[in-house]
């Protein structure tokens, strides 16, 4: 799965100087296309073709004016990340929008633009924001067609050290597979993290005994396969639910980057419980790539 064309979303934040230093990373890992993006929110009052005897002609004028000097600015800083990413020989389309719901804008040009990646970044907030739902962030990891990585806590300077969640499902294999692909390149490790907490709910200890033996057998094939492409690997099963395994190892191992996959849920179950992947994303202080597996 090698990264091919990346959508980077900027929004002249505190974060946004790590989200183009990180995608500068990844485009010289894959040797990868940037493209990108800034959302300029348009006035809502745009959104309404009769205005008249709300506001005034002249008071159109001045949005318009404030619209277009917004437009500029973005303009202006937009081509400085731009200028500096061609001098790293990177190459780089840059791409303005106007709009009212910058989550669907984003999500039209990770289309449009024929992305295989899309970067985003994530601000520092407390523990209500991280109980609410509905930020822009959140509508990109659930509703977009391809991977998503979330920089959040510090920029990705090197890719040496990955975490891999994993639980034996199909787009944890892609997460995996995508680790391995990037630790080929980096000369990097891998580290498996396994969440159990079947022994809490199997009720005939023979067939945890049996299931967790399986479990540590394929754990050790794959990590014997890695070593012999190479990769330095190893695994952790953990007796705790995969979100806080995760969470935990991330902060005793310090990875450059954690990849974890995103299974494919009903609309009311992301509603109500969320994934494992947003849980993560939401509680982890540093970045996160959620593997989209293709076709999904």
């Amino acid at each position: 799965m090698p990264f091919k064309n990346i959508l980077v979303c900027v929004d002249f934040t505190d974060i946004s100087d790590a989200v183009v230093n990180s995608a500068a990373v990844l485009s010289k890992v894959f040797n990868a296309k940037l493209n990108l993006l800034t959302v300029v929110e348009q006035p809502i009052v745009f959104l309404h073709e009769d205005f008249e005897g709300v506001i005034e002609p002249e008071e159109i004028e001045i949005l318009i004016e404030v619209e277009k000097n917004l437009r500029k600015e973005a303009e202006e800083k937009l081509n400085k990340y731009a200028e500096s990413l061609a001098k790293e020989n990177i190459e780089v389309k840059t791409i303005i929008e106007v709009s009212v719901d910058i989550a669907d804008t984003i999500l039209d040009n990770i289309e449009n633009e024929k992305v295989d990646l899309v970067i985003i970044g994530s601000h520092k907030k407390g523990l209500l924001d991280k109980l609410l739902l509905g930020s822009v962030s959140e509508k990109i990891i659930n509703k977009s067609p391809v991977s998503t990585l979330v920089i959040k806590g510090r920029q990705i300077e090197k890719l040496e050290k990955l975490l891999v969640g994993y639980d034996f499902l199909p787009n944890s294999k892609e997460a995996l597979h995508l680790a391995e692909e990037i630790a080929e390149k980096t000369k990097g490790e891998i580290f498996i993290v396994h969440g159990d907490t079947d022994s809490k709910n199997t009720h005939i200890i023979s067939i945890y005994k049996s299931v967790r033996e399986k479990k540590e057998k394929l754990l050790k094939d794959i990590i014997e396969n890695l070593k012999q492409k190479g990769i330095k690997a190893k695994y952790e099963i953990l007796e705790e639910n995969p979100v806080e395994a995760i969470l935990d190892e991330i902060e005793k191992y310090n990875p450059d980057l954690t990849i974890v996959g995103k299974r494919k849920s009903s609309k009311i179950k992301r509603l109500f419980l969320g994934s494992t992947a947003l849980k993560i994303v939401k509680n982890s202080s540093y970045p996160v790539l959620i593997v989209r597996k293709e076709n999904d």
